[in-house]
């Protein structure tokens, strides 16, 4: 049985005490146009109703909490691994409150990011962690419970165990995600010069912690949110997310409420629920539409990584080149800040067909199979000027062999490349080390643009998932210095 130290995402305890000036904003503000845009997808019906979420930390969310009660009683199950009984903590109420809360009658407008999804809340350590506790909890929450979304609250210190994609314990997330295809939603972590486990996961989103700016939008890095490459060089984080001033339910009673991240540090652990809550609107939607293979994670994940916003500063203040920036992988705050508004309409603009006649869709997403050695071509109708972003994903793939995990002896991994009306390569982009590949450019044609996706492995039977957007045309003054044009 592995064992090794563990800390919660956040460095220390909190201070429970309330800013009363804060109870109009908090979530209000950081779940709207200045954060995550969520609100706007709750305004088409979608709460996340029907979605379990499990969260494993190092202790248990406050279940009675006036802001997690519903009619068929508390939004939130308890469980404990460890064998020492609950214990119901301020940090996991706190991520609990970003998902989940319904406000109360003082904090009516305190909404959470999928208030009508389910946390199965489980309690892994005391202090340590062990590769038992961790494997019941995730075959009791996913196999017998059904949660399609995994959060952690927890980060292993690197004297502890090297956080290089190549540990136990990734390799057993990368694992479990792929062979139940759930989404893993882990913190870079803080405080640390590199990003930590369970962040250097493959199959996972990696979330950095968004603060504010002089203008109150959530779009700087916080000063300790880990910063990427993992160790062995792969694009992490992918996405970024509020943390500052999060008005949420807190352990030390029914009705009493706390502010988070007061001084804009940029702790993690409350980044992860709104990735987390956006994920659960979309597998919602997903289940309530027509589609077929909507649901995959792969496809999720690729839709919630192409639509971020790419306008972020990062945590020394160096701003992006404007707010149409290009979506260029930052080691600070990955692909941009979450939307979740932009990802509900790009997996509501439905599937495209590889070798199939042109599309005029202006966003969508596709999920396929790879065969060895195989190409996929889609094609887009589109005109001079507009930008076009694709994001493609897979997952790693491993065995589970007696109590260790093993990677499979060559790597799938595919190329990507756009072709553009006169058939000259607009972009070429390798995945190297990675398992997610995102492209940004700017149209220099009219007419049938081809994204085409190439296996050069051996290895056959991989499925992918792909998501893309059309912009613009923008031209001018709309357009970044140094934007990539294509030929």
């Amino acid at each position: 049985m592995f064992r090794t130290r563990l800390q919660l995402i956040t460095i220390s305890v909190l201070a429970l005490g309330v800013r009363l000036s804060l109870a109009a904003f908090g979530l209000t503000e950081a779940c709207g146009p200045k954060g995550t845009n969520v609100y706007a997808v709750h305004q088409h019906g979608i709460t996340g109703r029907g979605v379990n979420i499990a969260l494993l930390s190092g202790g248990n969310v406050h279940d009675s909490h006036i802001a997690f009660a519903r009619p068929d009683g508390s939004a939130v199950k308890l469980y404990d691994l460890t064998g020492g009984g609950l214990s119901r903590s301020a940090h996991d109420t706190h991520i609990a409150g970003i998902i989940l809360s319904g406000g109360s009658q003082e904090h009516p407008d305190q909404i959470g990011a999928a208030g009508g999804a389910r946390i199965h809340s489980a309690r892994i350590s005391n202090k340590q962690i062990t590769s038992a506790f961790m494997m019941d909890a995730l075959d009791t929450l996913i196999l017998k419970k059904n949660c399609r979304i995994v959060v952690t609250g927890l980060q292993i210190y690197v004297d502890s165990v090297t956080p290089d994609g190549n540990s136990f314990w990734t390799k057993m997330y990368d694992y479990y995600a792929e062979t139940y295809d759930v989404l893993l939603i882990n913190a870079s972590g803080n405080s640390y010069p590199q990003i930590t486990i369970f962040g250097d996961s493959y199959n996972g989103i990696t979330t950095s912690g968004l603060v504010k700016d002089e203008h109150g939008i959530y779009r700087t890095i916080g000063s300790i949110s880990n910063r990427g490459p993992t160790l062995d060089g792969r694009k992490k984080p992918e996405i970024a997310a509020p943390t500052e001033d999060l008005f949420v339910p807190t352990s030390t009673g029914d009705t009493l409420w706390t502010a988070l991240d007061p001084n804009g540090l940029g702790l993690t652990s409350y980044a992860i629920p709104h990735i987390a809550g956006a994920a659960a609107l979309l597998l919602e939607a997903a289940a309530k539409s027509p589609e077929s293979n909507d649901d995959k994670t792969e496809v999720i994940k690729a839709v919630l990584v192409n639509s971020a916003n790419a306008a972020v500063f990062d945590s020394i203040g160096i701003q992006p080149l404007s707010t149409d920036s290009i979506s260029r992988w930052k080691p600070d705050s990955g692909y941009g800040r979450l939307d979740a508004l932009e990802a509900w309409e790009t997996l509501m603009g439905g599937s495209i067909v590889k070798d199939n006649r042109p599309s005029s869709k202006k966003k969508g997403w596709a999920y396929a199979v790879m065969q060895k050695n195989e190409t996929h071509e889609y094609r887009l109708d589109a005109v001079k000027g507009q930008r076009l972003m694709v994001t493609v994903t897979w997952h790693r793939k491993l065995q589970q062999v007696l109590k260790r995990f093993q990677e499979e002896p060559v790597r799938f991994y595919l190329d990507l490349k756009i072709l553009s009306p006169s058939g000259k390569a607009a972009a070429f982009e390798t995945a190297g080390p990675n398992n997610l590949i995102k492209t940004d450019l700017v149209l220099s044609e009219d007419g049938e643009y081809k994204i085409v996706l190439k296996n050069p492995t051996s290895v056959p039977g991989r499925d992918y998932g792909m998501a893309f957007n059309l912009l613009g045309p923008m031209t001018g003054n709309a357009l970044a210095p140094n934007f990539p044009v294509a030929p």
